[in-house]
């Protein structure tokens, strides 16, 4: 695949040239295609974004710092911090694009198919190191970027060998990915520290959970109303108030 996006293929372009329908007949239609988590991600980034660009919120009203977010318990800031990518722009667009590519690829995965509540828990897990990690380096205001950056290496450890065009100037095997994005921020004069923060961060739930097989998964809560998870049989049957049903005993008379 082409970083640039993939082309049509080609009996897919026959049908269309012959008057047929694509599947995703309107941009409702690729919205809704979007797994559950990538479409609140998407949604969350794009409001935001709208809403700074009109003036409705200001971005200072976003970012983090522990002094705003603890001291003054603006507890929001943990989390609209991971929402905004900036204003309009090429860089949004690019952020946006490696987003739904990246992130759907990622929740598509056999680690999350069908497990969306797993991945959500996956991306707050993310957020904490880098949080952490924020805090360690005096601060950033926005992790967003960094965010996205834990994402896209989350996916090339799924997908090591796949190979992706970086602009159709070279070929690289995804494992490597997330470092040539290292490479080409720097070369664009940008901080290379989002990207590095990201990288460390999906390596750290990588390292948990595949190296020393430790279980991350979401409250059962959270399954149940993410993916719709049916209640195990014997908390369906349990007391209004937990514990076991002792039945409906007998009379004294009896």
């Amino acid at each position: 695949p082409d970083l640039r996006g993939g082309r049509t293929p080609r009996c897919a372009r026959r049908h269309l040239e012959r008057g047929g329908s694509s599947t995703m007949s309107s941009p409702a239609d690729w919205f809704n295609s979007l797994p559950k988590i990538t479409r609140g991600y998407l949604t969350g980034a794009f409001l935001s974004t709208v809403a700074v660009q009109l003036g409705i919120i200001s971005p200072q009203l976003l970012y983090f710092t522990p002094a705003l977010a603890f001291g003054q318990l603006e507890l929001w800031r943990l989390l609209t911090n991971l929402l905004f990518f900036g204003g309009f722009g090429m860089p949004f667009v690019f952020n946006m694009f490696f987003l739904v590519r990246y992130s759907t690829g990622l929740e598509q995965a056999p680690q999350f198919q069908g497990k969306s509540a797993d991945y959500l828990w996956c991306l707050a897990f993310s957020a904490v190191v880098l949080t952490l990690a924020s805090m360690a380096l005096g601060g950033m205001p926005f992790l967003a970027p960094a965010l996205l950056s834990s994402i896209v290496y989350l996916w090339s450890r799924v997908n090591p060998t796949q190979p992706l065009s970086i602009f159709g100037l070279f070929t690289v095997q995804a494992f490597y990915f997330p470092w040539c994005l290292v490479g080409i921020t720097v070369l664009m004069g940008g901080s290379p520290v989002p990207n590095l923060m990201g990288i460390l961060s999906g390596h750290v739930f990588h390292f948990v959970t595949s190296v020393q097989g430790i279980s991350v998964s979401a409250p059962r809560v959270l399954r149940e109303f993410i993916d719709d998870a049916p209640r195990p049989v014997e908390a369906r049957y349990r007391g209004n108030f937990g514990g076991y049903n002792w039945g409906g005993g007998r009379r004294l008379a009896d």
